[in-house]
């Protein structure tokens, strides 16, 4: 009884770390099996597999994240001194923060699409 109540945590880890990690890797490579038997056949009938090339990346990523970032910043500034302002409790205060903190990046969302509405995202 005593090598069983030691054997316990063991199966007990394998089976809640190993059976998800094997199970995630026999789905894994039996789709990338399946995909090479297909490219594999259309070769075999003269028809060239399709290539899944990169899509092309957003190159106003940076500047969607800048206006995000400074209107969380411009929110929380905002925030802490309507907080110190208004001295109100502090689950109040907190609220106030949160509020200005989610107008001023929903302004930043809608002047980045003001500034990339007329621009042609595809060059």
């Amino acid at each position: 009884m005593e090598i069983i109540d030691e054997l316990v945590p063991i199966i007990a880890i394998l089976s809640t770390v190993a059976l998800p990690i094997g199970f995630g890797m026999f789905l894994g490579l039996s789709s990338m099996r399946s995909k090479h038997r297909e490219n594999m056949e259309l070769i075999k009938q003269g028809i060239v597999p399709p290539s899944q090339g990169k899509p092309t990346p957003n190159k106003y990523r940076s500047l969607r994240n800048g206006f995000l970032c400074a209107g969380i910043a411009i929110g929380l500034i905002l925030g802490v001194i309507l907080q110190n302002v208004t001295n109100m409790s502090e689950e109040s205060g907190f609220f106030i923060l949160a509020a200005c903190v989610l107008l001023f990046l929903g302004l930043a969302y809608v002047l980045f699409y003001l500034v990339i509405k007329d621009k042609d995202l595809d060059e």
